[in-house]
């Protein structure tokens, strides 16, 4: 069944996506709370400093096919999830050694040797299945499997935690397995979900061309992760577990301002790449329109955090004020990177996203070193800024430079030969009617829709 492309059929797509980002954010709120009252700010580090490794070796399992797979295929929701398990299967268990290995040797204030190296071993294997899942919503718009993955594994993470609570389990290698365990949905319908794999198989062409560019953007999503966790991965070293407790639970809820307009570009891919091979794009307006959004979910979301922080949390959880201010202006900026970027491979350029990725990845890296030895979590939330702000001009550089040198009237046909490659016939004929563009305008969210990292 492939993508349907009625107005009321984009609205529930739209409406299942951005659903599916709030019901994540209600539980990663709970589970904030609740870890608060049993986990010590190091201990409540430890456990974000495992979830972070977990996140960055993710990206390398699934060798950077998401975005390149979502623009070129659409099909039913069984078959999609299985030919993208299969595709990115090989990077997931390359990848596993290596993150045992880093596990084993990372600053967690207490030991996390077996089980702790276990279950980000494991997390990040199943994490990989989750993100498949996403990727066949988004190529089929076949609701109900999503919606059920969705709620389920944030049943299993609420209701863990709270078990966690009344048990009094201040271990955070405790609370990683229920990280572990709320994946489980996900292999369940490998098994589940109807597909019909023999027929609708990739083409070992059209393989090997979204295997190409998932390759080029490897280096790109590496460098996103990179300057998105960096921050959360360098405050154990030249600060504390500590202080990582403390700013996690204020990054953890500001970092939700970017999540509707992250969901809005990934969905957006194939709509913005059929009609900017025929019309110029309205970049300013884009980009605009996505300010407007992410400075009022940063300001809502900040005002949550002041409150959480002030009338919640123990007091123990105090000095994590400091950095909400700075951390929410960070997520305006880090959300305008994401539209641009989204851009970029609209209009064929996934080398420059790759440019501009590293540009912010090398500012965020050496804000952090010489911020957070001086200035803890604060040097941390500043250095964000500073790495997104020139991830974020590098991004207008690339966009003016690319739309100067893109004819105004360019056709499909102008097009490389391994953007070709990488889009199957039927993939090409149902490319016109995708969810977004349509879910964005009809949904009211005025060209911001996406949550993620």
């Amino acid at each position: 069944m492939n993508a349907r492309s009625g107005p009321r059929d984009v609205r529930i797509a739209a409406g299942f996506l951005v659903g599916a980002q709030m019901l994540a954010a209600g539980g990663a709120v709970a589970v904030n709370l609740l870890a608060a009252f049993v986990l010590s700010p190091s201990g409540r580090g430890d456990l974000a400093f495992g979830l972070q490794l977990a996140y960055f070796f993710s990206v390398f399992a699934l060798m950077g096919l998401e975005r390149p797979f979502i623009a070129a295929r659409s099909g039913r929701f069984g078959t999609e999830y299985s030919v993208f398990v299969r595709m990115a299967a090989p990077g997931a268990l390359c990848i596993l050694p290596i993150v045992i290995l880093a596990t084993m040797v990372s600053p967690f204030s207490t030991s996390w040797l077996w089980m702790g190296v276990l279950a980000v071993a494991a997390y990040t294997t199943l994490n990989s299945l989750v993100h498949a899942l996403r990727v066949a919503y988004v190529c089929s718009r076949e609701w109900k499997w999503f919606a059920a993955n969705a709620a389920v594994t944030q049943l299993i993470i609420v209701v863990g935690a709270g078990l966690l609570v009344l048990l009094r389990v201040d271990d955070p290698v405790m609370w990683m397995w229920i990280y572990a365990a709320s994946a489980l949905p996900a292999v369940a319908m490998l098994f589940l979900a109807p597909s019909s794999w023999k027929r609708e198989a990739p083409t070992r062409a059209e393989t090997r061309g979204l295997r190409r560019r998932g390759w080029m953007l490897l280096l790109s999503d590496f460098s996103n992760t990179a300057m998105l966790r960096s921050d959360r991965l360098l405050l154990p070293m030249l600060s504390s577990s500590a202080a990582l407790g403390l700013y996690v639970t204020v990054a953890t809820v500001l970092e939700m301002a970017t999540w509707p307009v992250q969901q809005w570009v990934d969905a957006s891919l194939r709509s913005w790449s059929k009609s900017f091979s025929s019309t110029p794009p309205r970049i300013f307006h884009l980009i605009a329109r996505s300010i407007l959004l992410l400075m009022f979910f940063a300001s809502l979301l900040a005002a949550a955090a002041f409150a959480m922080i002030g009338f919640v949390l123990p007091v123990s959880y105090q000095p994590a004020t400091v950095v909400i201010i700075p951390l929410a202006v960070s997520a305006v900026v880090f959300g305008v990177t994401r539209v641009q970027q989204g851009l970029l491979i609209a209009l064929d350029s996934p080398g420059r996203v790759s440019i501009v990725e590293i540009i912010g990845t090398g500012a965020s890296l050496l804000a952090y070193l010489a911020l957070i030895p001086s200035l803890g979590m604060l040097g941390a939330a500043y250095g964000s800024i500073i790495g997104y702000s020139a991830c974020a001009a590098a991004g207008g550089i690339a966009l003016i430079q690319v739309s100067r040198k893109r004819p105004t009237s360019a056709v499909v046909d102008e097009c490389d030969e391994d953007a070709k490659a990488c889009i199957p016939p039927a993939a090409a004929d149902t490319e016109a009617r995708t969810e977004s563009e349509l879910a964005m305008n009809d949904t009211g969210c005025q060209h911001p829709d996406q949550m993620r990292k």
